[in-house]
């Protein structure tokens, strides 16, 4: 009878602990599908789970949190999927439950950019369906010869990849999961810093968004359990490079790894007065590179290696250099057309004559072609009072004259300060 009773006892016990243990689940594996138009991530479990999706505004994640969920893997912490839009996931196990524990914490899934998807559980398994990127399309000539945007591309000014590197003046939208508190907007300051409390000033110049994120989450990670950091630019503005000729000129923001062709497409191409044959790209470093945009075009393998980066000038020439241009300090800047030979004291009459504040002793004639110009300096006084002739020089197509309204000591130092906004000036003066 007390055998009876104790087997009795001892099987109400297991049956209310078995009652109180936790159904565990698994996650067994990740598989995909590819079709024409969409990507299906499969996430097959050992049954049914809960889970709750964090939406991440502007962020191509999708975020998947199981915290307080009994669900395993045995999956690396990180996988390189890179299947159509989808390009790795992460996941993040729990640490507070021993440091060897596969309790998944929540899954974090990279697109290439994002995208429209949607999750549909099924039994043991979620399907997670990814809507591709459409195909890009190749920039054209037209019958003109001129580049256009490709129909359908996205706005220059809405991509980015992870390769821009962040600069002063930046603005960033940081946010700390499931802390309110320290995510905010921040600017990059002229020393390439940030502050985002707890943390003091931290040095970002240089990096990338991803790798910012890293950085942050490293140095949060002395106040924080675990944090995670999203790192969105908002908006650029370190990354300037400044186009001018035969196109629309003005000064653009990269915002992200962009090639010449591309650039260009996206302003809307060079005018049908462009000699693309001599386009003109001015590394920062002064060096100079001379392009044939429609060889470029021929040859893309080529052409994705004329990458732009900041403080880079395009320009584009006229097909014609059949004028030469007046500015600074004269009464009606203005290009002259030739028609025949022309000196500069010819020059200087057809715009009007001096302003008020010229310095005639140190006339600028700027000559040659953009990137490899040398400035002529020109005491033009002493044509005027002493009849030197020498001064009064013949003029060449495409040459500018720029009267200044302070003596010029150093031409070389003049040219390297003033020879853009020079071309900014004649700009206008053309249109």
């Amino acid at each position: 009878m007390k055998k009876s009773l104790f087997f009795f006892l001892v099987s109400i016990l297991l049956f209310s602990f078995s009652c109180l243990t936790p159904q565990y689940k698994q996650l067994i594996h990740f598989s995909s599908k590819e079709l024409p138009t969409e990507t299906q991530l499969i996430l097959t479990m050992t049954g049914p789970v809960e889970f709750e999706e964090i939406k991440l505004e502007n962020s191509p994640f999708i975020l998947l949190d199981f915290q307080d969920k009994d669900v395993y893997s045995q999956e690396e912490e990180e996988i390189l999927f890179d299947n159509g839009p989808i390009k790795k996931i992460k996941n993040v196990y729990s640490k507070e439950k021993g440091k060897d524990s596969r309790l998944l914490n929540f899954i974090l899934i990279e697109l290439t950019k994002e995208l429209p998807y949607k999750i549909s559980p099924n039994n043991g398994s979620l399907f997670i369906t990814v809507q591709n990127s459409p195909p890009a399309q190749i920039t054209q000539f037209d019958d003109a010869d001129e580049l256009k945007p490709s129909a359908g591309s996205d706005s220059f000014a809405q991509q980015q990849t992870e390769g821009y590197l962040i600069g002063p003046g930046e603005v960033l939208s940081i946010e700390v999961w499931r802390h309110p508190d320290i995510s905010r907007d921040v600017i990059v300051n002229y020393r390439g810093e940030i502050t985002l409390p707890p943390i003091k000033k931290q040095r970002i110049q240089g990096f990338s968004a991803p790798q910012l994120e890293e950085e942050l989450a490293e140095a949060l990670a002395e106040f924080l359990i675990d944090p995670i950091v999203f790192v969105t630019i908002k908006e650029y503005n370190s990354q300037r490079i400044t186009v001018l000729g035969e196109t629309t000129s003005g000064m653009y923001t990269l915002k992200r790894r962009t090639n010449l062709l591309e650039f260009l497409g996206e302003i809307g191409g060079p005018k049908e007065t462009a000699d693309i044959s001599k386009t003109r790209l001015i590394k920062k470093s002064g060096t100079i590179h001379v392009y044939d945009l429609k060889k470029l075009l021929l040859n893309p393998q080529e052409s994705q290696q004329v990458i732009l980066e900041g403080g880079d000038t395009i320009y584009i020439p006229p097909l014609k250099h059949d004028k030469v241009f007046i500015l600074g300090e004269v009464k009606n800047a203005k290009s002259i057309e030739l028609k025949g030979k022309i000196s500069l004291a010819e020059a200087i009459a057809e715009a009007g004559g001096f302003g008020v504040y010229a310095v005639q002793k140190s006339i600028i004639i700027i000559r040659g072609e953009v990137g490899s110009q040398k400035g002529i300096l020109v005491d033009f006084q002493r044509f005027r009072k002493q009849e030197d002739f020498s001064q009064n020089i013949e003029l060449e197509p495409g040459d500018i004259v720029y009267v200044p309204k302070s003596f010029v000591e150093n031409v070389e130092r003049f040219m390297r300060i003033m020879f853009n906004p020079i071309l900014w000036a004649l700009t206008y003066v053309t249109k």
